[in-house]
């Protein structure tokens, strides 16, 4: 009867891990706005402070940037860097691991801030986090 149930489980829990998808999100709505990347680079296993860095980050986007999401000015990237189709842009930006970058657009030129010590000292404070992010973000959208 053990086998039977530890066998039933184990088929439960690799269908459960078959099941799920990558887990990017790109949002990017209109390429003539755009005047900022957010981008937020994780690996497939990750730990409770890379965790707390994207639900910062997306939080930041959600609760202060949502229309300039939807109209396009702010672009917002969550993308695992160990998958293949994520390759290029995760080497772009030196994404081999948790890395936060923001990349300011002016015309045809880019200018990339990496965010990444910032996130991983302010991670466990969610209010500072998001309050710093915030603040960059609209000095960024100013000039």
């Amino acid at each position: 009867m053990k086998k039977t149930i530890l066998l039933i489980s184990v088929i439960l829990f690799s269908l459960q891990l078959s099941a799920q998808t990558n887990g990017d999100t790109i949002i990017s709505n209109n390429p003539k706005n755009l005047k900022l990347k957010v981008l937020y680079f994780h690996i497939t296993n990750r730990c409770n402070t890379c965790k707390s860095i994207e639900a910062h980050v997306r939080k930041t986007i959600n609760e202060n940037f949502k229309t300039e999401l939807e109209n396009g000015t702010i672009d917002l990237y969550i993308l695992n860097c160990e998958l293949p189709e994520n390759k290029v842009i995760s080497e772009k930006y030196d994404a081999y691991g948790a890395t936060l970058a923001i990349t300011k657009i002016t015309g045809t030129t880019e200018k990339t801030e990496d965010l990444t010590n910032f996130a991983f000292s302010k991670a466990h404070d969610e209010t500072i986090f998001v309050g710093e992010l915030k603040i960059k973000i609209q000095e960024l959208l100013k000039n």
